[in-house]
């Protein structure tokens, strides 16, 4: 099949309905909100510990930051899902802890080449596990193989800017240029991209992604998933060193001091979290709002070696448009698997025109929109496992 057939624009108006979610993730530029990303952080000696501060820049779920390493050699290591950074009230089956996966791959491999090396990847050496199911098997085993090319890495520099920028979008739509230039780019033709500045569907979508949040909004146990992954202040963020905070969300100066300090405190929002639900769906409805372009991702399987292979896929679309010059944000919790999404999720597929049995990897909107704080990212030796 040609690529033309795999990015498509989509005229799809028949009436959808809500969502959003979020694979948080961020890059690095002078600024002290870029824990574990300073210089020490990324100028490892050890091209295996390199490579692996690079790729943890990359997206991931609610910047958990899901990654365990075991080094197997001088220039190996094997990637295992970290078992204590999952999200089961909001991705039950691990499907985006996957997707996450996959991301890091994507960076590190970009990374390894910037660093005169090729990342050889052996997918679930162990053996792969179910869709629905986790196991303490390696997800990748990576062997940097010295390279004889010394040309840098295309992506190095949009790896190094790109950030999922949160804040109200412009109202850009994609022009067929550019459609045209992300195509020629874009090289992962078993997940399909599809983008839509179309009206009607601009519109159901943003109803979708409002109504999805909702949805989120009503259940406890995903609402405090959320706030446990909240940073309500500076100090937080750097006893943690992920999850997100306001100034993710382009607050900053006396108005974060505001927010932080007077507005925001974590004993109360835990006690009672409905107003930060409220906000929460107050601030989808500005971000979905605000953009008139949407773009989403599909797999005529869903194994976990798809899931982990549609992170590099969602990762690439990502550095593209950073290169571009566009703001990219997931928006996924239509996608997520528990029993209160499934019927929004289905009718959302079925207006979508996605095939039956096909699954949505990522939902995300594009637009312009000023860079703000970068999400912290831990020390990549918290990342070592014995």
């Amino acid at each position: 099949m040609k690529r033309r057939q795999f990015i498509k624009i989509a005229g799809i108006t028949a009436g959808l309905t809500g969502l959003s979610s979020s694979l948080m993730g961020c890059s690095s530029a002078p600024s002290i909100e870029l824990i574990g990303r300073d210089n020490k952080q990324l100028n490892q000696d050890d091209i295996r510990l390199k490579v692996i501060a690079y790729a943890m820049l990359s997206p991931n779920p609610h910047n958990k930051q899901p990654w365990r390493i075991v080094m197997t050699g001088p220039k190996s290591f094997y990637l295992y899902v970290d078992m204590f950074r999952l999200l089961p009230a909001t991705d039950p089956y691990h499907r985006q802890i996957h997707l996450g996966q996959g991301t890091f791959l994507e960076s590190l491999s970009i990374a390894a080449h910037e660093f005169d090396h090729d990342a050889d990847i052996q997918y679930f050496p162990e053996g792969m596990y179910g869709p629905e199911e986790i196991v303490e098997k390696p997800v990748a085993h990576i062997t940097l193989l010295d390279s004889t090319r010394k040309n840098q890495s295309r992506f190095f520099d949009s790896l190094m800017r790109r950030q999922s920028i949160k804040t109200p979008y412009d109202n850009y739509q994609l022009t067929p240029k550019e459609l045209k230039y992300i195509e020629t780019l874009y090289n992962y033709d078993d997940f399909p991209l599809t983008f839509s500045s179309h009206p009607d569907t601009v519109h159901t979508i943003r109803r979708t992604l409002i109504e999805a949040m909702k949805i989120e909004d009503q259940g406890s146990d995903r609402v405090h998933e959320t706030v446990s992954m909240f940073r309500f202040n500076d100090e937080e963020l750097l006893k943690y060193q992920d999850g997100f905070g306001v100034v993710h969300s382009g607050i900053t100066g006396i108005k974060k001091i505001v927010v932080e300090h007077v507005l925001l405190n974590r004993d109360k929002v835990e006690k009672d979290p409905s107003d930060f639900g409220k906000k929460a769906i107050e601030l989808t409805e500005e971000q979905a709002n605000s953009a008139s372009s949407f773009g989403w991702m599909t797999s005529a399987t869903n194994t976990r070696l798809d899931q982990v292979k549609a992170g590099r896929a969602y990762c690439k679309t990502h550095l593209i448009l950073t290169q571009m010059g566009l703001a990219m944000h997931p928006m996924s919790q239509v996608l997520q698997e528990y029993a209160d999404m499934l019927p929004l999720q289905k009718r959302f597929l079925e207006q979508l025109n996605v095939p039956k049995g096909h699954t949505m990897q990522m939902i995300f909107r594009v637009g312009h929109a000023e860079s703000t704080a970068y999400t912290p990212r831990r020390q990549v030796q918290s990342l070592l496992k014995a």
